[in-house]
This record gives structure tokens, C-alpha cells and sequence, in this order.
């Protein structure tokens, strides 16, 4: 009964232990009872069979204590890896997201559940942490649901139709001249490398902080979107972030957009256009940290410098719309 005890058996084998309890009760009482009888009218012999359906009793619910205390222990191991795995991806998918957005939220809560879950299993309180990896499954489910709305919803864009020109512009120009373009989905956080009908590399990026929101002035720490070009290759120890590629960053359609919104009083007094937009290295950390430029993985950085040159064309997109590349 105590290594049943041990195992937790009342909580997780009730009805057989129950039994067991009673069973050794029944036989501790006739033992008593027995004790205080005269020495020469004793007997034991109902104690003797009364105890052993007590071990019998008692063994049963220990096994099957044992046995539930270890599925138990599986299930909530299991729910706390399914839980953490589905984390990580939506974290990934929740790069998306402005900060603003409530999905986020719900990733930390649902991350404190997990590390509510992993406590409660150190302690072998395995139901508790399974219930807590329950409901940071809830808290997910309901940040992918959030991120899947706002994913349908920004391609529904306004700015969809002149990211589908742009895109249509430059792969006619690919295949016209055989040169390779960088192209840049925002809300993928993707870099693709186009010649002709040929898409020669993909890259994961980071972006600036502003997230997915297009570049209208300097300090938004927003990664524009138009046409650009390579203007400018730097090497190690010539920019601050490893390598980089300079952009003709503010074309004469950015100084246009910031003109009408300094017109319409959508500018801060004083405001600039802001310049120094690059693709450059130190990227790869998963979130989104420049100053509004496109980053890299330093490795990837030295590969991409040798499949492009001064006047690549670089076209920066909030999405590539679909089968646009089909």
C-alpha cells in the first residue's frame, strides 16, 4: 500500500485501492481483535487469510497504480513535446504579425503553460501537466486561427494589384535580358533569386522592425517596397552588418508617396525621407530587427554576392500574389 501510496494509486486506480484499503483494514482488525483475547483462546487463522487477501489486494493496486502513474507520465511528456513543437512552428508563422496583433499574445501565454506543464512533471503531478499543455494547445490553436485571418485578410491588400505589376514587370525584364533580380516578399520574409524562367536561390530573411508595413519615412524602421537597384557592393569591413548590397533607396515613386503625405499632413513636422536602405548580413536571428533593411545570414550574404553585381534589379513586395510565378 505504500508503494502504491507512492504511485499515487487513490488518484489514479481508486476502485482497486479502495479495496485494498478495506481489505487491510478488515485484516488488521481481526488481528486486533485477536490480541486481546486470552494467549490460550487465540487464532489467527481468519487474520492469516485476511492478510493475505490484503497482499493480494494490496499488489494489485500498486501494478495497477504503477501502470497508470506510467501512462499517465507518457501522455504528459507527450503534451508538453506536441505542445513546445507547436510553439516553435507558430512562433515562425506569427513573424508575420505586426506586434500589434493578438496572436503574439497568446503565444506567450500558451508558453507560460508550458513551463507551468514542465514543473508540474518534475514534480510527478503528470495530471496537471497535461491539463496545462491543454491549454496552451487551446491558447495556440487560437493564435494560428488569428494569424490565418490576418494572412487572408493583408492578401486582400489594396496594394495587391501594383505588387502583381511589379512582380509581372520584373519576370518579363528576367527573361527579356537573362539577368538575375532579387526579389523580396515582405510577408513570406523571402528572398528569391530569378534568371530568366529560373528561380537559382531562395533565402529566409529579416526585415526591419516595422514588420510588414512599407517604408514612408526615416526612423519607421520599415523595409520599403518598389524597384530598386544594386547601386553599391560592400565588403567586410566596409559596412557595419558584414557584407552588403547599397539600394537606390528613395527611387523617384518613394520621393512621390512621401511628397503627398507631407501634403496631406501624414508627416511629422520635420520629417525625412530617410536613405541607406541595404541587403546586408547578421540576419537569420527569426524576427525582424534593422533599421528597414533586408538581412541575411552572413554564409548566404557570400553567396548572394557572386550571383549578383552593381545594377541588379531588386523588387520589394507585401507578398508575391499567387500563381504570379507559376
Amino acid at each position: 500500500m505504500a508503494r502504491a501510496a507512492e504511485a499515487g494509486g487513490i488518484l489514479r486506480a481508486p476502485a482497486i485501492c479502495a479495496a485494498a484499503q478495506s481489505a487491510l483494514a478488515s485484516a488488521e482488525a481481526e488481528i486486533s481483535m485477536q490480541r486481546k483475547k486470552s494467549a490460550w483462546s487465540r487464532s489467527y487463522r481468519e487474520a492469516d487469510t485476511l492478510a493475505a487477501r490484503a497482499l493480494e489486494a494490496g499488489q494489485s493496486c500498486a501494478a495497477h497504480a504503477r501502470a497508470a502513474l506510467e501512462l499517465r507520465r507518457s501522455r504528459a511528456q507527450t503534451a508538453l513535446a506536441d505542445l513546445e513543437a507547436s510553439i516553435a512552428r507558430t512562433t515562425t508563422l506569427a513573424r508575420h504579425l505586426p506586434d500589434s496583433e493578438g496572436a503574439k499574445d497568446g503565444i506567450l501565454r500558451a508558453t507560460l503553460s508550458l513551463g507551468e506543464g514542465k514543473s508540474s512533471f518534475d514534480h510527478q503531478q503528470f495530471e496537471r501537466a497535461e491539463e496545462a499543455a491543454g491549454r496552451g494547445q487551446d491558447l495556440v490553436h487560437a493564435a494560428v486561427q488569428g494569424i490565418e485571418q490576418f494572412i487572408e485578410e493583408f492578401r486582400r491588400s489594396p496594394r495587391l494589384p501594383i505588387w502583381k505589376r511589379w512582380i509581372e514587370e520584373t519576370l518579363r525584364e528576367s527573361k527579356r535580358s537573362q539577368r538575375t533580380f532579387i526579389v523580396v516578399d515582405k510577408l513570406r520574409r523571402q528572398m528569391l533569386l530569378l534568371k530568366g524562367d529560373e528561380e537559382i536561390a531562395t533565402y529566409m530573411v529579416d526585415l526591419g522592425a516595422g514588420g510588414i508595413e512599407s517604408k514612408t519615412r526615416a526612423g519607421d524602421a520599415s523595409t520599403p517596397e518598389g524597384r530598386y537597384h544594386v547601386t553599391e557592393m560592400r565588403a567586410p569591413g566596409q559596412t557595419h552588418y558584414y557584407r552588403a548590397l547599397m539600394l537606390d533607396y528613395p527611387n523617384a515613386d518613394d520621393r512621390a508617396r512621401f511628397s503627398a503625405l507631407q501634403r496631406a499632413g501624414k508627416m511629422p513636422r520635420g520629417g525625412r525621407i530617410g536613405s541607406n536602405i541595404e541587403i546586408h548580413g547578421e540576419g537569420g536571428r527569426s524576427q525582424d530587427w534593422t533599421q528597414g533593411c533586408v538581412a541575411l545570414r552572413n554564409d548566404e550574404m557570400d553567396e548572394l554576392v557572386d550571383l549578383v553585381s552593381v545594377g541588379t534589379p531588386v523588387t520589394i513586395v507585401g507578398m508575391i500574389p499567387d500563381g504570379v510565378l507559376d
